[in-house]
This record gives C-alpha cells, sequence and structure tokens, in this order.
C-alpha cells in the first residue's frame, strides 16, 4: 500500500513554498534539499546583490547542476577504476585456478601412486 504524499513548506530566498512529497520521501530530507537551495542563492545574492531574483535562481540552478555534473563524473571514473581493477583479479584468479585444477586426463594422485 503506498504511503499517501505529504506536504512541507520551506522557505527559498524569502518565498514560502509548498513541497508535495512522493509517497515515503523523508520530509527532513525535502528541507535539506530546500535549505541548499536557499543558501546557494544567498550565496550569489551576497556576491551579486543587484541581480533580480530570477537570476540569482538561475545562476544557483545552474552551479547546482555543476555540481551534481561533477559528482557524477567522479563517480564514473572511480566505478572505471573499480571494475578494471574487479576484472584484473577475476583474471588473475581465473589462471591461478586453472593452473591448480586437474584435467580429466590427469588421474589422482593417489591412483598414479597405487599404480606404482
Amino acid at each position: 500500500m503506498e504511503t499517501p504524499p505529504k506536504t512541507v513548506k520551506v522557505s527559498i530566498f524569502g518565498e514560502e513554498y509548498p513541497l508535495r512529497s512522493a509517497g515515503d520521501t523523508d520530509m527532513e530530507y525535502m528541507s535539506r534539499v530546500a535549505d541548499y537551495v536557499d543558501r546557494s542563492m544567498r550565496k550569489i545574492a551576497d556576491r551579486s546583490p543587484n541581480l533580480s531574483a530570477t537570476k540569482v535562481a538561475i545562476l544557483a540552478a545552474l552551479n547546482i547542476t555543476d555540481e551534481l555534473f561533477s559528482e557524477r563524473r567522479d563517480t564514473e571514473r572511480k566505478l572505471s577504476v573499480f571494475q578494471s581493477r574487479a576484472q584484473g583479479i577475476a583474471q588473475w584468479l581465473d589462471e591461478r585456478l586453472a593452473l591448480e585444477v586437474p584435467t580429466l586426463s590427469d588421474p589422482p594422485s593417489s591412483v598414479s601412486q597405487a599404480a606404482n
């Protein structure tokens, strides 16, 4: 059964916004997201006080998107390194196991010793 949506009121750059949750979304999380947007906008407004709220919002959106893309790029790089390492380890293990596994044509050591 789905959790009904909840609403939390947040303040971003002096304006109140009611945000509806998507089912079981944590309300505290939604407040933290809104606070992050608010802080980003205020930082820009402090540096450029003559900008309109719309321009401040657009610049904040660009900055936040840049942060997101940078994090994604870093994550993809790390994932690529981990995948490469895992592939190398798997190959190394396969090679070691292939050296230790007797083939079907090799009799077990107890059989070959008994025959002598």
